[in-house]
């Protein structure tokens, strides 16, 4: 039966990563195929929007190393 509710339900985090973790402000390597499956460069934009969430923004470096995508970041809180 129908009936009313007093707020709209929120959708389930749905995350495939940690972010909070990687987005303490540490350096951090990661390596596709381990820490991320996308395009280093699609990763990098995902990370970007999770920063932008917490009110930073991310320093990327692309690395490749033995034929992997290698990603180091570091996120910076907005001043």
């Amino acid at each position: 039966m129908a009936r009313v509710l007093e707020s709209f339900p929120a959708l389930p985090s749905q995350a495939r990563h940690p972010w909070d973790e990687w987005l303490d402000g540490q350096v951090w390597r990661m390596e596709q195929g381990g820490d991320f499956r996308a395009k280093a460069r699609t990763f990098v934009a995902n990370t970007r929007a999770q920063a932008k969430k917490r009110a930073g923004t991310i320093r990327t470096r692309f690395l490749v190393e033995d034929g992997r995508e290698v990603v180091v970041l570091q996120f910076r809180r907005a001043a």
